[in-house]
Formats: structure tokens, C-alpha cells, sequence
């Protein structure tokens, strides 16, 4: 709380964070509900000071107004750091293979400050890549096995390669079946093959396309036929004649099965028969054993013997719950593999990062402070300091403010600082940059830590000790009068005024008593602290004001001071909180006039 000095003006309140306690003050919150309390005691006091107070005997206390401000003044030291800096530390214990700063020199960001052999990255990178080749071989073996799977899950469903009749069903739904084995036989019998040999002496006259006839004694049936196949194989008969086989087709009329002798001709471009040296037996036109492509329980099994199906139609169909999950599990490996691959690769990228730290440039534009690294040395480890660079063009320095006093910082409020010399002091204007509103206790006072920022344009060095001053409240002066002379009337705030005549704007009061000799003045209250408001009209500086009645001391005894008193009494217009406890007076409200502003 301010405190007065003789001059009548309000002295500043020196606190520091790092300094001598000042004087216990109450927090703002406490502040106003004792102004409140104030106010309204006053103005009650009035109307029922015939049933609660006692004027005989008291003795009124005064005090006289002022001319001044409503500021309080925080003190205190800090040392000064860089508001920004950096320490560059070893990537690793390889060897310095170049410095190229010294302390004192002054860098811009980018600039080069030293090298590190970095071989030992290009090693780690080579690992990792085998790691990524090995793993690659292991993905394409694992691509292979899901191609085999897919293709052994799609042959589970055996379908009929062409249209025919179905023989030889080998196989019941719910057997086992071995891969490769055996299902049934299809045959095309709408058509038959008769495979003959002709001597090499009709070679030329003998082609694909040729009219020929067949002849089934069994059957007593001629047949027409075409020249569907001619092979050049080599085929001696019993006389030493030199055939090649050619194969006719025919139209089964219904009657013909495999098997059966038929006697072949052709019919020469002359229209002359020409006849085979080695007759053949009838065959069907197309014919395929159907067998399991994989292992497995049969689930269905759609055909029997001699029945006709369709190109395409399902015939069996195999159990592939085992390939199933075969193929999920090859697929979660292909996955974790990717991974892998991916992990390995991420790794190289982060080792291909980490040149930067071999090859170190300034991160800021500044002062090299320290060089704790020679070229052509090993650093005892890695992370060990190599260079720091400070910028000096803003410092700041560390203040730890008295939890009274911390609702008055604010973000940005100027901040003279001074450095101390040996003839004379420099100042510098700093402003706040930090507030923390985390508490810091130290025997069992709270401080808050803020930070203070200095453009110093590089005049200032890191390490010195400094001193800052904030002036925080209303630093305008104006009359200002004790908050205890402030009562609360019918005709609004007034100040009890000792005159020797009547002032003019005195006014007359019904529900107070005024002590003898004293005016009520009504005035405009404007800005206050704990102990003071500032008085925008109504008195001048130095007038003496009525602030409380004091009990008068015992027979024989002086009467108490202004200053204090132990007895507990209070009057009309005063309050008196040395019996201890607060009132309440939450329902009340304020003196009249602008109660705004900062508090002290």
C-alpha cells in the first residue's frame, strides 16, 4: 500500500522477487470487498447508530487529502540470458574433421561451424539395405506361394473343359482326394477320329481339308468324312513301305464307339479312292481324364456315369478351408514383411537426416560464445557441447512478483531496466513477454515468475546482473483522500470536511451525524487503491477529513492515536476491523463515482 510521506504525496511500494519481503498486503479480491464494506458500513452506520454505537467519550479521527498518484513501484535484479540461443552438442565420438569458428566471431545462420566423420552412417545405411534384400527375396517367395494358393483355390471347382458325356466317375462326395488324382473321364462323342497311314508315294496328292470315306463293316454303315490331321512320322510296314498317318474326322451318326475298325479312303483331287497301307480303329473326337488340381474333401459331386454336360458346367467341387487359411496367413506375412521393408527404409531416410548433425551450421545469426570441440579430435561421447551461439540483439532476464502485486503485470508493460557501471548506469526500456500463473513457493510466500525481454542491440552481455523496475496502478496524480473518510449518504459520497465556516457545496444530512465542526461535502470518486481514491471534485489537497471515531482512552490516559488503537469501537461514517472479522456485505455496493481503474 502506498505509504505517505511528509509532503502529503503518496510514497512508491519497492518489491522485488529476489528481494526483502515488503510489508504483507491484502490480494485485490480482499481489497474491494473491504472497500465495499467500507462503503456500505458507512452509509448503514448512519441509520442505526442509536440502537449499535456510542458517540460519548470518542474522539474523532482526521487525516488530510493529498495531491498524487495511485502507482506502486516492483523492484528488484535479474541476470541477463538471450532471449534466443543454441548449443550444438557431438552427433557422435567420430572424429572433428574440421572447426571453422572461433569464440567471438560473429556468425549468420547457415554459416558452417564445424565437420564430424560421418562414414560411420554410410556402414548403418549398408546394414539396413541387406536387411531390406533379404527381406525382399522373403516377400517374393511369399507372392509366389499366394499365386500358387490362388491358383490351387481356383481349381477346387472342377467344371467341364467341353461339352460331352461323363464316364468312369471315380469319386463320391465326402471322399479324399489326393492331388493329381483321379474324378472321372469326359468324352466328345459327337464326333470320331480315324487315324490311318498312307505310303509317302501320295504324299503331295494327301492334304488337310480332303474329302474321305469310312466304311464300318460291323456296322454296315459308309460314312463321309474330312482330312482333318496329316503327321510325317516315319511308319514301316511288314513289306518295308514307308507311311505317315492321316487323321479323318466323322460325324458320330449315334452308333459308333471308340474302338471300332472302320476302313478309311480318300478321295483324290481326280476323284480316284486312295487307300491306307495300315487301316485304324475309331476314336472319340476329344477325351480327358478329369483329375483333382488339389488335395481335399469332396464337397460336391454333380455327375454320374454317361451323362451329358455342357462346357463350363460344375462337376466337383473340393473342400478349401485349409487353402483358406493358408492364404491368410501367407497374406499376413506379405504384410509384416512390407512393414518391415518400410521400418528398414524410414531408418535409412532418418540416418540420411542425421548428416546435417556431421555437417553443423548455424541455426541463428550471432555471437559464438563457445567452441569446445578441435579438429583432428575424437569427443569423449556422443551429445557432448561442440558450440553455442548466442544472439544478443534481445536479452531477457528472470523476476519473481509477489502474488499481491501479480494481478498488476500485464503482457507487454514497459520495464526500465538499468545496468550499473563504474561511472555511470545505462538504461534500457525492456517490456513483458512472459507471465506464469503457476505459484513458486518459498517460505510460505507465493511468487509468480515472469520473463522481461530487453532489445539491447547486442550492448548487453549474457551473465550480468541487472536491475528492473515496473511501475504498476494509475500513475496519473490527482487529489486523493484516505478510503476510510468516504461515507456513504442519502445524497450520495461525501467527505466530512473540518471548516471554520460553511463550504458552499456542504449539504445537509438526515440520516448521519456529522461531529462538531466538520461539513458534509458530496464528491466525485474516481480511481482507488487499498488506502486511497482519487478525488475528481468536491475538496481540494490538504483539507482535513472526519475517517472514524477512536473510543477515548481511561481516566488518566491519553487518547489513542490515529494511527492505531486496541480497543474496539466504531462511529457512524468509520469502520474499525481490529476486533478481527470481516462483515458481510455481499449484498451491498459502492461509494458513488467511477470505481474503475487499477487497484494499488
Amino acid at each position: 500500500m502506498p505509504i505517505m510521506e511528509q509532503n502529503g504525496k503518496p510514497a512508491e511500494e519497492k518489491t522485488a522477487g529476489t528481494a526483502r519481503r515488503p510489508r504483507r498486503k491484502f490480494p485485490k479480491k480482499r481489497l474491494i470487498i473491504l472497500v465495499v464494506a467500507f462503503a456500505l458500513a458507512g452509509g448503514a452506520a448512519f441509520g442505526v447508530k442509536a440502537l449499535f454505537f456510542r458517540t460519548e467519550g470518542a474522539a474523532a479521527l482526521t487525516e488530510r487529502t493529498t495531491y498524487g498518484s495511485l502507482s506502486t513501484t516492483l523492484e528488484g535484479t535479474g541476470t541477463t540470458m538471450p532471449a534466443d540461443s543454441v548449443t550444438v552438442t557431438t552427433a557422435s565420438a567420430a572424429e572433428i574433421t574440421g572447426v571453422y569458428v572461433s569464440a567471438g566471431d560473429t556468425v549468420a545462420a547457415g554459416d558452417l561451424l564445424y565437420t564430424q566423420d560421418d562414414s560411420e552412417l554410410d556402414e548403418q545405411i549398408e546394414e539396413y539395405e541387406q536387411e531390406i534384400t533379404t527381406l525382399e527375396e522373403e516377400l517374393d517367395d511369399c507372392y509366389e506361394q499366394l499365386a500358387q494358393l490362388s491358383e490351387t483355390m481356383a481349381a477346387l471347382t472342377v467344371t467341364a473343359p467341353f461339352s460331352g458325356r461323363i464316364t468312369e466317375v471315380a469319386a463320391d462326395a465326402g471322399d479324399s482326394v489326393m492331388s493329381g488324382g483321379k474324378l472321372a473321364v469326359l468324352v466328345d462323342d459327337s464326333q470320331m477320329t480315324l487315324t490311318q497311314y498312307f505310303s509317302y508315294a501320295y504324299e503331295d496328292e494327301i492334304f488337310v481339308g480332303m474329302d474321305a470315306g469310312v466304311s464300318i463293316a460291323s456296322l454296315m454303315l459308309n460314312l463321309s468324312g474330312t482330312v482333318t490331321e496329316i503327321q510325317k512320322v516315319e511308319r514301316l510296314t511288314a513289306e518295308g513301305a514307308r507311311t505317315f498317318a492321316v487323321t479323318v474326322t466323322l460325324d458320330n451318326p449315334g452308333a459308333l464307339t471308340e474302338g471300332v475298325t472302320g476302313a478309311g479312303y480318300l478321295v483324290s483331287a481326280a476323284g480316284e479312292q486312295i487307300y491306307p497301307a495300315v487301316e485304324g480303329a475309331l476314336k472319340y473326337a476329344q477325351r480327358r481324364t478329369l483329375t483333382a488340381q488339389a488335395g481335399g474333401e469332396l464337397t460336391d459331386v454333380n455327375v454320374v456315369d454317361y451323362q451329358k454336360v455342357t462346357a463350363g458346367e460344375t462337376l466337383f467341387v473340393i473342400d478349401g478351408t485349409d487353402y483358406q487359411t493358408q492364404t491368410a496367413s501367407v497374406g499376413k506375412k506379405i504384410t509384416q514383411t512390407q512393414e518391415r521393408i518400410a521400418s528398414y527404409e524410414e531408418k535409412i531416410a532418418e540416418t540420411e537426416e542425421k548428416r546435417a548433425d556431421y555437417a553443423v551450421t548455424a541455426e541463428i545469426s550471432g555471437k559464438v560464445i563457445l567452441v569446445a570441440v578441435r579438429e583432428g579430435e575424437k569427443p569423449r561421447q556422443a551429445g557432448q557441447t561442440a558450440v553455442s551461439v548466442y544472439n544478443l540483439d534481445s536479452m531477457t532476464i528472470s523476476a519473481n512478483i509477489d502474488e499481491l502485486d501479480i494481478d498488476s503485470v500485464e503482457m507487454g508493460m514497459e520495464v526500465t531496466i538499468t545496468q550499473s557501471g563504474a561511472e555511470s548506469d545505462t538504461t534500457y526500456t525492456g517490456t513483458v513477454s512472459e507471465i506464469s500463473y503457476e505459484a513458486t513457493n518459498s517460505n510460505g510466500v507465493a511468487y509468480f515468475p515472469i520473463t522481461i525481454t530487453i532489445p539491447s542491440e547486442g550492448n548487453l552481455s549474457a551473465g550480468v546482473n541487472v536491475s528492473y523496475t515496473i511501475t504498476v496502478g494509475d500513475a496519473s496524480e490527482g487529489v486523493l483522500a484516505p478510503i476510510s473518510a468516504l461515507k456513504s449518504t442519502s445524497e450520495g459520497t461525501c467527505l466530512f470536511v473540518k471548516a471554520d465556516a460553511r463550504p458552499e457545496n456542504a449539504v445537509d444530512l438526515e440520516d448521519a451525524e456529522i461531529p462538531d465542526g466538520f461539513y458534509a461535502v458530496p464528491v466525485e470518486v474516481g480511481v482507488m487503491n487499498s488506502r486511497y481514491a482519487r478525488i475528481l471534485s468536491g475538496v481540494e489537497e490538504g483539507t482535513e477529513v472526519f475517517t472514524r471515531y477512536q473510543q477515548a482512552a481511561p481516566s488518566g490516559g491519553d487518547s489513542t492515536s490515529q494511527g492505531g488503537g486496541s480497543e474496539e469501537s466504531t462511529m457512524p461514517g468509520g469502520m474499525d476491523f481490529s476486533g478481527g472479522g470481516m462483515p458481510d456485505f455481499s449484498g451491498g455496493g459502492m461509494p458513488g463515482g467511477n470505481m474503475g481503474g487499477p487497484m494499488g
